[in-house]
């Protein structure tokens, strides 16, 4: 089996070689010592690669499109990754082409009965043999259930698992000779850029993944009338087969001809669907390019290809909202901040000439009238200083970015005169708001001091520990063992204090923040909530004082006897 494999993998890399020269990058087949695996009348040729950066990037998309697989799934996911590599690079491999000769009926019809374990007679009334989409991993075809419901059904390719195992193998061996022969392509971290390509194309060799994004979508537009999303039938969705709700309407690219109340009803509801889906849902689709947008009757829209979308937690999207705060406001230092926040900014980068280098890629931005702002380039400019400064961004917020600017992208190929800063002002200004009430500062409160109490409970545990492996010969220390039975019983006792300090603290914030706030119900014009607040501060501090009196008497007592 091994043999095999190594003859598959020398046989695809003799292709690769090939195609790069073909395609006049002969340049980097030479610098990455392959030349032995081009035919022969071509090791006597020497071709350069092109000077313009552009048209490398061209000639990469098209051998990428040849190569076709994992090659092209590459692209994509780099397409989407500015802050891998150079945003010229992107929207070249933004136009990759996902399209590959259908696979016969025959292997359609043997791996949907393996999967669903029965006649495909048995689940479908009618199934079209030709599909109506085909691509590196899998193709579409239209069918009926004998329910009745009219199906979109994705079928994977045939040993396909295998094929992108021999890219995958082949694309590590690529990125290790270029870090290791052409030391300006170190900079971009080639082994990680092919590990997250691993990590992605795993999950969308198993339909489940895609099918879960779906119906996390589908449940939360389900009761908005004007956007649609396919529903999954669970029943006949396996890893390598997808049943979903076939949706019949017009690639947005397509139409002809929109008047121009449409062209602002569609552009509200591309707009107004971001919002939500970043803002209310905390996952959206990463990808939203005209082709996974269709235009259905009364210009309702629906979205498609669920396989790539971001997913943001209570953390991440509170220090995202403050990024858009600093850009829409606008404001410098706040955006400065806000990123740095993100953990943008790692140990050893010099944060003020950060800042200094951040206000000079955004200097245009801020000087311009907002009628003219470009957001998607000033996020642009943001991920090409995190580049710069080597910093690791969360892949949420790329993805965010490049989903913002694919959007921004095309509602202005609607019209050109869209502002998406203009419309995403009033968001902005609603969370502003919301932050300013005594409500968020109360849980933003509550929740940094659940962190810092937990964080004090942990410390007894981490010191027992500490003392079990001084114990157990692990760490050798020359202490009496009942001085460190004290020592525990000390720290146990501090550490239970200041649980109690912090807690008190934490009320009497907290009530004072509600006095201020006159947050309702009252009670003779005074908040219920802030006189509960503060009289739980009182026992509490009553029960503090009480045991520390206990415990001196307990000292005094052994020192007694």
């Amino acid at each position: 089996m091994g043999v095999i494999r190594a003859v598959k993998d020398l046989n695809r890399l003799k292709k690769i070689v090939n195609v790069l020269f073909s395609y006049e990058l002969g340049n980097l087949v030479y610098n990455l010592g392959l030349t032995k695996h081009l035919a022969f009348r071509r090791r006597l040729q020497h071709k350069n690669l092109l000077n313009k950066t552009e048209f490398i990037a061209v000639k990469l998309r098209e051998s990428m499109e040849e190569l076709s697989g994992a090659f092209v799934k590459l692209g994509q996911l780099l397409s989407l990754r500015p802050d891998l590599i150079p945003k010229e690079y992107c929207d070249e491999f933004s136009k990759l082409q996902d399209n590959l000769e259908p696979f016969n009926y025959i292997y359609v019809k043997r791996i949907i009965e393996d999967e669903l374990k029965r006649p495909l007679s048995k689940v479908f009334s009618s199934f079209d043999k030709e599909p109506i989409a085909s691509a590196s991993i899998g193709q579409v075809h239209k069918a009926k259930l004998i329910s009745g419901e009219i199906v979109a059904v994705k079928v994977q390719r045939p040993h396909i698992e295998e094929i992108f195992e021999t890219d995958l193998d082949l694309l590590y061996h690529l990125a290790h000779l270029a870090e290791k022969k052409i030391p300006e392509l170190r900079q971009y971290d080639l082994n990680v850029i092919i590990k997250e390509f691993e990590d992605y194309t795993k999950k969308e060799l198993n339909y489940i993944v895609e099918a879960k994004n779906i119906d996390d979508f589908y449940n939360n537009f389900k009761q908005n009338i004007n956007i649609k999303i396919p529903r999954v039938f669970w029943e006949f969705t396996t890893k390598k087969v997808l049943t979903m709700e076939f949706i019949d309407g017009e690639k947005i690219t397509e139409i002809k001809k929109l008047t121009e109340e449409r062209k602002k009803r569609i552009i509200k509801l591309l707009t107004e669907s971001l919002i939500h889906q970043v803002i209310d849902f905390r996952i959206f689709h990463a990808d939203p390019h005209p082709g996974n947008i269709l235009l259905l009757e009364k210009d309702r829209i629906a979205f498609l290809d669920f396989g790539i979308v971001g997913r943001l937690n209570e953390e991440l999207i509170e220090r995202i909202e403050n990024v858009m705060i600093g850009l829409i406001k606008p404001d410098k230092n706040i955006l400065a901040k806000a990123l740095i926040e993100l953990g943008f900014v790692k140990d050893g980068v010099p944060v003020d000439e950060f800042k200094e280098d951040l206000s000079h890629y955004l200097s245009s931005y801020y000087n311009l009238d907002e009628s003219r702002i470009d957001l998607s380039s000033a996020l642009y400019d943001i991920l090409t200083l995190s580049r710069k400064y080597k910093m690791k961004m969360p892949t949420s917020f790329v993805l965010l970015v490049k989903s913002i600017a694919t959007t921004e992208g095309l509602v202005r190929n609607l019209d050109p005169e869209y502002n998406l800063v203009k419309a995403l002002r009033p968001e902005i200004s609603k969370i502003i708001k919301k932050r300013a009430t005594g409500k968020f500062a109360f849980i933003k409160l509550k929740k940094e001091v659940d962190e810092f109490t937990e964080n004090v409970r942990e410390i007894p545990k981490d010191v027992r520990e500490a003392l079990k492996n001084i114990k157990d010969g692990k760490i050798r220390v020359d202490i009496n063992n009942n001085d460190i039975n004290k020592f525990t019983l000390e720290l146990d006792r501090s550490s239970n204090r200041l649980t109690f300090g912090v807690v008190i603290a934490a009320l009497l914030v907290s009530s004072a923040l509600v006095m201020v706030a006159d947050l309702p119900p009252l009670y003779l014009g005074i908040p219920i909530l802030g006189i509960i607040f503060f009289i739980l501060a009182i026992l509490f501090t009553l029960a503090l004082l009480i045991s520390i009196i206990r415990e001196k008497r307990g000292e005094k007592y052994e020192e007694t006897n």
